[in-house]
């Protein structure tokens, strides 16, 4: 089965190969990085296969900063006078490696269905749908993890949650309170953060995905107007074509 979005893509590709190159006032130009880097940017396969590999790079970047934060709560969890407190502590600790280990892995799947679109003339529009998915699914599921984390935290200790959670305070819920109820507010205020993140970001994505297939249509349309049509045989002809046999 053809893929007008396919035969869209090769044509242009082809124009492109076919077309005499510029001659430049400048050809000191043609050695520098800038012009080819822009001339692959508008490549759909240069893209589908440069942006996976940034998001990997990113998955691993993420976890070399999430040691900092690691291994200094990691220091502060064992200065706690009780065992209790310790214990919260711990358990803060393994909320937050599943948190990490939660946003790396989603950058991964991510990376994995970029990889696997096919090229078309309007590559941004699909593109841009998934990473939009990735922002909201990494951001919902370290917040609603480390949230959990920190509202154990405060139970365990009777701190407040921006003692473990360091620099990172300003991107969570923490409140002042280093209650019980405290503890409840910042679990149920980081679930309805992560629930309000995915549900916003899956919108704006699937406003993208309905374009992009709009764009598809069009394109596909375009291409159908573009090839020549064949004229139906007059009636002489065709009743030639019946005499001979044809």
């Amino acid at each position: 089965m053809r893929n007008p979005d396919q035969e869209q893509y090769k044509q242009q590709q082809n124009e492109r190969q076919t077309l005499p190159a510029a001659v430049s006032d400048r050809p000191w130009e043609d050695y520098l990085f800038m012009r080819p880097l822009l001339r692959h940017m508008g490549d759909a396969a240069f893209m589908y296969k440069a942006i996976p590999m940034v998001l990997r790079g990113c998955a691993a970047l993420t976890i070399l900063a999430s040691l900092a934060v690691f291994f200094s709560a990691g220091k502060m969890i064992f200065e706690l006078p009780t065992i209790s407190a310790i214990f919260g502590g711990i358990m803060f600790q393994l909320l937050y490696i599943l948190g990490v280990y939660a946003v790396v892995h989603v950058f991964v799947i991510r990376a994995r269905d970029i990889a696997r679109l096919q090229p078309k003339e309007n590559y941004m529009l699909p593109m841009s749908a998934i990473l939009l998915k990735l922002l909201g699914e990494a951001y919902a599921s370290f917040v609603a993890l480390v949230a959990l984390g920190s509202g154990v935290f405060v139970w365990f200790t009777g701190l407040k949650a921006g003692v473990i959670l360091g620099p990172l305070a300003q991107f969570f819920p923490t409140i002042g309170d280093p209650s019980f109820i405290g503890g409840i507010e910042i679990i149920l205020k980081g679930l309805l953060i992560a629930v309000a993140s995915i549900i916003s970001t899956y919108i704006v994505s699937e406003l993208i995905t309905v374009l992009s297939n709009l764009a598809s249509l069009g394109n596909s349309q375009d291409l159908t107007a573009s090839r020549p049509r064949q004229l139906p045989a007059r009636p002489r002809e065709l009743g030639a074509r019946i005499g001979n046999g044809s």
